[in-house]
């Protein structure tokens, strides 16, 4: 009888361990989770966008006074609504450009400003998480793709645009690279050429980094793979996304239209050799790496006609 009851005390405590144990495997993954869609909760990316642009002593007016935007919406293929502004510049080459991560479409104004002084139209939207747009949830290119995607179908169809480039910055490079993987050439939602300037390497990476810091070796410590394993199956099962597809450097593989890839040399945002990765793996043979002696997307302010000369060989290489 005594032995009875030491069983079932021993099986009892097994099993509060073990709900214990799935319960905060649960909360742990669901704060992952939450921290990685809302990134940007409670921030004003707008704001965010003139302080940077203000730290660069870049005026906005500059983009004004070369072409009027005009505020325009488009329907991704999941239903979501696209802000963006759209800048005629009476051109048949039109460019998409998307902004970092924790700003909006006005962090991309310094870049706009370049392609409209050499004639193009732009468009410059608010990725989700960002501006006006009304998903709140950053998925690191995943669900940001289909915006892009959206756009390029309405330059094409609607604008009538010849020729179509999407340019990304940081993380707007990250959803310019997985939106080109998911793209086939020659169709109306794929753009002829796209341009990745300091791509964030995938979604696990930088969620690893915010836990574990940017050392390798702390990046994947056994805590550190606890929580982000967590983290990785709240997502797939409760919010419907599988990190992997956020994986930069793997999705890469798929890119079949030509690419060119800007590294910044003093980047210690998106380091340099994991921008290298993302193009080593760039499944095109039609891709060029180029580099610019700058922080973390800071070559198109720091010299902008040497920024704009490697993007234009590249366009002219390629007619666009």
């Amino acid at each position: 009888m005594k032995k009875n009851r030491v069983r079932l005390v021993i099986i009892i405590l097994a099993a509060v361990l073990v709900v214990t144990a799935i319960i905060t495997t649960i909360v742990t993954g669901a704060i992952v989770a939450d921290n990685t869609l809302h990134m940007n909760k409670g921030k004003d990316t707008h704001n965010n966008s003139l302080r940077q642009l203000e730290s660069w002593k870049y005026d906005i007016a500059k983009v004004e006074e070369l072409c009027q935007g005009e505020e325009i919406s488009v329907t991704a293929s999941d239903g979501n609504e696209v802000p963006a502004t759209y800048f005629d510049n009476g051109s048949e080459k039109l460019v998409v450009l998307v902004h970092g991560a924790g700003g909006d479409r006005y962090h991309a104004y310094p870049l706009a400003e370049q392609y409209l002084k050499q004639g193009y139209d732009v468009i410059a939207l608010d990725q989700r998480g960002s501006g006006k747009n009304p998903d709140d949830r950053v998925t690191f290119g995943i669900k940001e793709s289909l915006d892009v995607s959206a756009l390029v179908v309405y330059a094409r169809e609607t604008i009538g645009s010849k020729k179509v480039i999407v340019h990304g910055l940081s993380m707007g490079a990250q959803t310019t690279a997985i939106y080109a993987a998911g793209v086939t050439p020659g169709e109306q939602n794929a753009a002829d050429l796209v341009i990745c300037d300091s791509p964030v390497p995938g979604m696990e990476y930088m969620v690893r980094s915010s836990i574990g810091g940017d050392n390798e070796e702390e990046m994947h410590a056994p805590m550190v793979n606890y929580v982000m394993g967590s983290g990785k199956a709240y997502l797939k099962i409760a919010c419907g996304i599988d990190v992997n597809d956020g994986d930069t450097i793997r999705q890469a593989e798929k890119i079949q239209l030509p690419t060119l890839i800007i590294v910044s040399k003093k980047d210690t945002v998106c380091l340099p050799e994991k921008v290298e990765e993302v193009y080593e793996h760039v499944g095109t043979a039609d891709k060029k790496i180029a580099y610019v002696d700058s922080k973390h997307v800071e070559g198109m302010v720091d010299d902008p006609e040497g920024y704009m000369e490697i993007v234009t060989d590249f366009l002219q290489a390629h007619d666009a």
